[in-house]
């Protein structure tokens, strides 16, 4: 009986498991299947009877064209819109894992008053939603005469709450007393943090390596405020352009958004080992 009981509730697991990877994946398989169809065949798919082997049928490009994909680096500067991404993200991601990773050393090793205070209001900063905070937000980047350039977009993306706390969680686990070895052995505050920490952390920092990339790569709303001259915008407001109320052109906006999407896709691939291995080491220690 028990042994019955142990395939069924595996079967469940596995069931629910496809059925979540079903509906994450679709989505991304539905884009990337209609950027490779004609707009007639695209539109046709929405008239499909609602069967399932006539959809599935439907999915399939009927011609596959990859013209698509020729006519949106035809018709917009997408490489130029990928270099911005590329500034963008890089300028966000490599600064933004050092302030993280150094002020969540300071919370979770070194002693100050106020320092429970000052971590907790920034924890609350994470539930404040970023719609809230954004006209403030552009009306310093109007008084630093920074509307309009690259500053605006990279220097708020600096130092997020959510790593502050990953870090500071993460570095909680290691022991008091590699920290104390150091300090004998004659090393300061920023040598320990250079030669102690950073290498005891480096799966964190790959970890949080992926979420920067996907947060700076895919960022829209904010880029979308404050940049107005083309030649600086991301290539995720840069395909908005294919979007016209009037005139949509979706098989466009999906070949677009399987260019803008890839890097992401890629990035994760690569980086998927350290990843996994630094949210299961990151603990929840208070």
């Amino acid at each position: 009986m028990n042994r019955y009981a142990s395939i069924s509730s595996r079967a469940l697991v596995h069931a629910v498991l496809i059925l979540g990877a079903v509906v994450m994946v679709g989505p991304l398989v539905w884009m990337v299947l209609t950027s490779l169809k004609t707009p007639a065949d695209a539109e046709a798919f929405f008239d499909t009877p609602r069967r399932l082997g006539a959809v599935l049928q439907s999915l399939l490009p009927d011609p596959l064209t990859w013209d698509n994909y020729r006519d949106v680096f035809a018709e917009r500067p997408m490489h130029l819109y990928y270099l911005n991404s590329a500034i963008y993200t890089v300028f966000r991601m490599l600064p933004g894992l050092f302030f993280c990773s150094l002020a969540g050393f300071v919370f979770a090793k070194l002693k100050f008053p106020g320092r429970d205070w000052i971590f907790g209001a920034i924890i609350v900063t994470m539930m404040i939603p970023f719609q809230i905070k954004m006209l403030t937000l552009y009306e310093m980047m109007v008084d630093f005469g920074w509307v309009d350039t690259y500053w605006a977009v990279v220097v708020v993306g600096l130092m997020e709450p959510f790593g502050i706390f990953l870090f500071r969680q993460t570095i909680l686990s290691i022991p008091d007393d590699l920290l104390e070895a150091a300090r004998i052995d004659g090393a300061g505050t920023v040598r320990v943090y250079f030669s102690v920490i950073l290498p005891l952390i480096r799966p964190a920092l790959a970890a949080y390596s992926i979420f920067l990339f996907m947060w700076a790569w895919s960022d829209f709303l904010w880029p979308l405020i404050v940049l107005n001259t083309e030649a600086l915008k991301p290539i995720e407001v840069g395909i908005l352009s294919f979007s016209d109320i009037n005139n949509p052109e979706y098989v466009k906006m999906m070949a677009a958004s399987t260019v803008a999407v890839a890097p992401i896709i890629l990035f994760f691939l690569v980086m998927q080992r350290q990843f996994i291995r630094g949210v299961t080491m990151t603990g929840l220690k208070g």
